[in-house]
């Protein structure tokens, strides 16, 4: 692997290969790529979004044939219903739920598999609640390459069988708490000589990075004042930043978004460390929250964006139960129907709004991360209007609703 490329832990600054098969630094730091030379990136002529950023990213090239058709997905403003609720007149939403299986997971389950190619190997392996598991299995069909998935018992039967049918090797754990499974798992990386892919590592965030590329180009080179992001490994909201920062870099942009974090109020260790002055997250355990995507109780390298919020003047927020089976019944009510951890942003924008920390102009972009169909069993919580009649009794039954209107 050429010396241009290599591994920096986020807070301490140490240097590792490229090549590292374990995904956080020696002392539990978050790793990202350093690229040499990246202040001199340039935007290049391509058909595809990593064509014409490859000077951004660490890959000698990523081969056609392992994409599923990943990013592309619309960034739509918000309706008049929506806009009212968070008492915004700019907010847009980026539905990643129109990627291929429909979560943001895929944009970085193509670059782990970029990175398996990039280093020969025949086995991937993912710690997942479900849609990363899901991604990468179907990436790893797709390119030939065997995956392992690790997952916590309660794991929706949605989820699991979107991982068997692509032939994944699905394994359930039974553990205390996920944040306690997912560092047992990873310990084990280098003595199994197994690559083994969180949502918080270095390769991964490479990926993540890729949409605000496609942000930067369907905002038409402008940059949006805050993005608002479900965050629990924490991969997804610092890729998305490290983008922007080294578009930064270049010159190509001069300002950078605000980044919104956003938790579930029974699982916070983010937010709830930052409200409260903290330097390093505040573990939790036995906690229950419907937002099953973000269950993360003691992230790994969380402590990293307790420090980016006070850096670079980041907003962060929590909502309750409630709030987040409100919000998915609000997006709905507008078209969207998004799983309850990516709906956790609708309402911690309106209370941030509320608070006077987003100005009422400000452009605020909401990532829909996966797909309501993720969870069917979180619809219990909602209503819908589903009538069993007679065939007779059809058009007595329509004339009602026509009476409604």
């Amino acid at each position: 692997m050429t010396n241009k490329i290599k591994l920096v832990s986020t807070i301490s600054d140490k240097i590792y290969p490229f090549e590292r098969i374990e995904e956080f630094a020696n002392n539990g730091e978050s790793l990202e790529v350093k690229i040499k030379g990246i202040k001199n990136a340039k935007i290049r002529d391509g058909k595809y979004l990593w064509q014409r950023f490859v000077d951004f990213l660490p890959f000698s090239t990523i081969d056609e044939s392992i994409s599923l058709g990943e990013g592309n997905t619309a960034l739509i403003k918000a309706d008049k219903k929506l806009l009212d609720f968070v008492d915004l007149n700019n907010l847009y939403l980026k539905n990643e739920t129109q990627n291929p299986t429909w979560s943001f997971k895929d944009r970085g389950s193509l670059a782990c598999i970029a990175m398996a190619k990039e280093m020969n190997e025949f086995v991937t392996a993912t710690i997942s609640t479900g849609n990363m598991g899901a991604s990468i299995a179907a990436y790893g069909a797709k390119s030939g390459i065997k995956v392992i998935v690790f997952v916590p018992d309660y794991t929706p039967k949605e989820k699991i069988m979107a991982m068997g049918i692509h032939g994944a090797n699905v394994m359930k754990i039974i553990a205390p708490d996920y944040s306690e499974m997912k560092k047992k798992v990873l310990s084990i990386a280098k003595k199994m000589n197994l690559r083994i892919v969180s949502g918080n590592g270095p390769i991964r965030v490479e990926g993540y990075k890729m949409v605000s590329f496609e942000l930067f180009e369907q905002f038409e080179r402008k940059v949006p004042d805050y993005i608002a992001v479900p965050t629990s490994a924490c991969g997804h909201i610092r890729g998305i930043f490290k983008g922007y920062r080294e578009l930064k870099e270049t010159g190509i942009i001069t300002n950078l978004p605000k980044m919104i974090v956003v938790q579930a109020h029974n699982n916070s260790p983010i937010v709830s460390a930052i409200k409260k002055g903290k330097k390093h997250v505040i573990p939790f355990s036995n906690f229950h929250t419907i937002a099953g995507a973000i269950t993360t109780g003691n992230p790994m390298g969380g402590d990293e964006i307790i420090d980016k919020v006070r850096k670079y003047g980041w907003l962060a927020e929590d909502v309750t139960e409630e709030e987040i089976i409100e919000s998915q019944k609000r997006l709905a009510e507008s078209g969207y129907f998004v799983e309850p951890a990516s709906a956790t942003s609708l309402f911690a924008i309106k209370k941030l709004r509320l608070a006077g920390k987003i100005e009422k102009d400000a452009s605020v972009v909401m990532m829909l991360t996966g797909s309501g169909l993720k969870d069917s069993e979180v619809l219990k919580y909602q209503k819908a209007n589903v009538q069993e009649i007679k065939l007779e009794k059809i058009e007595t039954a329509i004339s009602k609703i026509l009476n409604l209107s």
